[in-house]
């Protein structure tokens, strides 16, 4: 395989296909009658059929104890099925059961419309902040709920980190990330129709010096109160696509995704957005400051990542400072696998795409189908090692005048984290918060499980030898203190970086 070629396909990660059209239950669905044990024995049973047949870890020599865990996770939903009666016991079983992979491309979308789970809280919200765990919103006609500001000790005798592990991190894993943390840590105390974690009785806060126990008085809460709540201490903020120039002469070029699928939302704003920036390149290369913002994006396809480093850097630059290949990908070889890359074939090809990205996808469909008839569980696309080159030349002279700043979230990952690895590579300085991480198991597909309610995400090849870790996130060299959403206040702190 022709190294450049190589170095293509680790960039690239497929953007998740859309879902297989199927029709959408109604809004009154949750309260419908239905065997949920049943429903839950037959979908968690389908998940682990489908992660058997097309997962990179099964054959994994790297990974010994990813058979074990994938069996103990259907044993603890089939033991759920059995007191299963809601549709609440049926979701948050199968949500624990995709969480205990700790693995962010391993995931379980909801496809029913138009209605959620009925919601309590005790009249209050806590959030993360820094290690301890504070009360962020409230209802401020309770007079018998903690103040703003208290500090979580425990609940029911149970610790707070505790107690975030086993009521949040459970159900959505990878607990020890901190951007899982600050994503999702102001559920502990909302209880969406979760059976499996009851509601506590009374906790300890402390606030002032002083160290008060709390009775919780738990009672339904509407939707849009509540979004209204989440949506104040929410971390994810998602700005629009575009390319501004700043009053000082610095370029802020928003990227909220990376997705790949032609014509998608994302696809459809990334195309004229990069010939905008190809078009602006001097500008580019000569402003005070470049700012990439990726916040709110959380992955689809490196192509993107790559076209933009070319665009600011420059060929020479690029190829100087490109990471290492890893060593390489192998491909799990299912039949659903491949016919999803033969559907990217198909779809790359009606579309255009560059003859590049068509012969790289062509290369892995006929790899995987040869793999897939010799029964081997994984197509191996090697890295070759460069020929030996001669006498190095002068390096490349760095083309940006000023600092080129990646601005992240904690919704950074997948191809997001690609880009990250790349544009650090070539220079750029990270800012902002700490990203997401993710594993060497990578290129997602989606599977329909029996129910029609709910579709599994699951990763089709591994990657091996990647320089960056499994599930290592990206972290800023300068750490923005205030709310991401606050654009304002981010242009303000950007200007004040070295």
């Amino acid at each position: 395989m022709n190294p450049s070629r190589v170095a293509l396909a680790v960039l690239t990660l497929l953007a998740a296909p859309a879902a297989a059209a199927q029709e959408s239950p109604g809004a009154s669905w949750i309260d419908q009658p239905r065997d949920w044990s049943e429903t839950l024995r037959a979908d968690a049973t389908a998940l682990h059929a489908a992660i058997i047949d097309s997962h990179p870890g099964v054959y994994d020599s790297l990974n010994p104890e990813f058979r074990a865990r994938v069996d103990a996770g259907l044993a603890v939903a089939l033991e759920r099925a059995a007191v299963t009666t809601d549709a609440g016991g049926w979701w948050w079983a199968l949500r624990a059961f995709t969480a205990s992979f700790d693995d962010g491309h391993v995931q379980i979308n909801l496809k029913a419309q138009g209605a959620g789970f009925p919601t309590r809280w005790p009249g209050f919200l806590t959030v993360r902040d820094g290690a301890e765990h504070v009360v962020a919103s409230r209802d401020e006609t309770d007079a018998s709920v903690p103040p703003a500001g208290a500090r979580l000790v425990d609940c029911d005798g149970v610790p707070a980190d505790r107690l975030a592990a086993e009521r949040i991190g459970a159900f959505r894993g990878r607990w020890f990330l901190e951007s899982q943390q600050a994503l999702f840590s102001d559920w502990l105390f909302m209880n969406a129709s979760n059976p499996w974690t009851p509601e506590m009785r009374s906790c300890r806060f402390s606030h002032g010096g002083e160290t008060e126990t709390y009775a919780l008085n738990w009672r339904r809460i509407e939707p849009a109160h509540l979004s209204g709540r989440r949506n104040t201490l929410a971390q994810r903020p998602r700005p629009e696509f575009g390319l501004r120039v700043l009053d000082d002469g610095a370029v802020w070029m928003s990227l909220p995704s990376f997705n790949g699928a032609p014509g998608s939302d994302a696809h459809t704003a990334l195309v004229p957005l990069l010939a905008d920036a190809a078009d602006r390149q001097a500008a580019l290369r000569s402003a005070p400051r470049v700012v990439l913002d990726l916040r709110g994006n959380g992955g689809g396809s490196s192509h993107w990542s790559r076209e933009i480093a070319l665009i600011l850097w420059g060929e020479e630059w690029v190829r100087a400072h490109t990471p290492p290949p890893v060593e390489a990908i192998e491909w799990r070889t299912s039949d659903a696998n491949l016919a999803v890359v033969q559907g990217y074939l198909d779809e790359w090809t009606a579309a255009g795409e560059s003859a590049e990205r068509i012969g790289w996808a062509r290369e892995i469909v006929e790899g995987m189908t040869a793999a897939r008839a010799a029964g081997l569980p994984y197509w191996r696309d090697a890295a070759e090692v460069p020929p030996a080159a001669g006498e190095p030349g002068a390096p490349p002279a760095q083309p940006m005048a000023g600092p080129v700043y990646v601005l992240t979230d904690p919704v950074c990952s997948s191809a997001c984290l690609d880009a990250v690895d790349l544009w650090k590579a070539m220079g750029a300085v990270q800012i902002g918060r700490e990203t997401s991480a993710d594993t060497v198991y990578m290129d997602v597909r989606e599977e329909a499980l029996p129910s029609g309610l709910a579709g599994l995400v699951i990763p089709m090849k591994v990657w091996r030898g990647r320089p960056r870790g499994n599930n290592e996130p990206q972290r800023p060299a300068h750490v923005f203190a205030g709310p991401m959403g606050d654009a304002a206040a981010l242009e303000a702190w950007v200007r004040t970086l070295p």
